[in-house]
């Protein structure tokens, strides 16, 4: 499933300023919510640190843990690109040719495709941690009930 917010066509060249206000305050509130699912992943992982260092774990938990740094660092990005953007199309709605809107299209265009690959990695990092948290669980359960 891709992530897009807006209509396919040519919606991004008729829309008016006040719907890619709308659009981009949506992908405003995206962001937000999926910093709280990285703390999220983060209690996760300080909970289970233990276990995921194990030598049966190291090498899983290095490669999560390095995919888990680069979605940080794309993600304060592009909050603050959309905050920017936001910025712009607040500008343009004021006025009008404070900005170039060829220039100003193209760069929500860009932004939505940024947008579309952060979710896809996104995702597929949060498969894979949650992949392997519940590998760890289900392995402690079966060392609880072997040692009980």
């Amino acid at each position: 499933m891709e992530f897009r917010s807006r209509p396919k066509s040519n919606y991004l060249l008729d829309a008016e300023w006040q719907e890619l206000h709308a659009l981009t305050s949506h992908w405003q509130s995206d962001i937000v919510f999926f910093g709280d699912e990285l703390r999220f992943i983060d209690i996760l992982i300080d909970k289970y640190f233990t276990s995921l260092v194990d030598k049966e774990n190291i090498a899983a938990t290095k490669n999560v843990a390095a995919k888990l740094s680069d979605i940080r660092k794309t993600h304060e990005s592009l909050y603050q690109k959309v905050l920017k953007h936001l910025r712009h199309i607040e500008n343009l709605m004021v006025d009008p040719f404070a900005l170039d809107a060829a220039a100003f299209r193209n760069e929500h265009q860009m932004l939505e495709d940024e947008l579309v690959a952060f979710v896809k990695d996104f995702r597929d990092i949060k498969n894979r941690v949650f992949q392997l948290t519940d590998r760890i669980v289900k392995t402690e359960k079966q060392k609880h009930l072997i040692g009980s």
